[in-house]
């Protein structure tokens, strides 16, 4: 399994939120190109990057920091790709596309983006089961699970993320996980609460291709060197 750290850009710099709720904000670097080198040199193979400014105005808002982000480590970057073009402009810089709110709400738009599904991830972000979009904001009456197993053909892979598990530290949520491994056939990645090794092996025991972790990073109780180090025994 690979641990694949975040960086979640807001106001060109790192910070992370709870619950996706934008008023618990907590800076943690002015430097996002710095924290991606200290990453790398952990070992990571992949870092997730989410556009919180993009997710909350419905298009790409940190393409610059996107950018410079790419000349150091290979990306899967979200948040606020909801157009053709943006998605061609994260493509242009040969990261991982993550596509969301537009995927959900849009069966053009899932048709159209279908042709990239080698280099295309599918977000899905679920509260309680059910999809939420927008930021998290919007909640839909989509069952999560239906809603991958029908639509993974237009990815390569799909992010599956608790919401209410998200940035909790208090673990993430294992049956969620292991049921939507069940419904698809494409390559499955966990993020949300991911806070202790324990959590890290468990993941990997469930076969999953990937988790994602953030918060528990930056506050330290998870050293990522050590995360993948676990993450590749425990799945042997």
């Amino acid at each position: 399994m690979r641990v694949i750290p975040a960086i979640d850009i807001k106001d060109k710099r790192c910070v992370r939120l709870t619950q996706g709720d934008f008023t618990s904000e907590k800076v943690f670097s002015t430097q996002p190109s710095t924290v991606a080198k200290s990453f790398m040199e952990a070992g990571a193979e992949l870092v997730h990057v989410v556009d919180l400014d993009g997710a909350r105005m419905g298009r790409l808002a940190n393409f610059d920091i996107i950018d410079q982000l790419s000349f150091i480590a290979p990306l899967q970057v979200g948040g606020g790709i909801r157009t053709i073009e943006d998605v061609k402009k994260v493509l242009g810089l040969e990261a991982r596309v993550v596509v969301s709110t537009a995927a959900v709400e849009d069966a053009a738009f899932r048709a159209k983006i279908a042709k990239y599904k080698a280099k295309l991830s599918l977000a899905v972000d679920a509260k309680d089961g059910i999809i939420v979009t927008e930021g998290w904001k919007k909640k839909t009456d989509i069952d999560a699970f239906e809603f991958a197993r029908d639509n993974q053909g237009i990815c390569s892979a799909v992010v599956f993320t608790s919401v209410l598990c998200d940035g909790m530290l208090e673990g993430p949520d294992f049956e969620a996980v292991a049921r939507m491994k069940k419904e698809i056939s494409v390559p499955l990645i966990a993020a949300g609460g991911i806070s202790s090794y324990d959590d890290v092996k468990a993941l990997a025991k469930l076969g999953i291709y990937g988790c994602i972790i953030g918060k528990a990073l930056y506050e330290g109780k998870i050293e990522l060197a050590e995360a993948i180090k676990i993450a590749k025994k425990a799945g042997k």
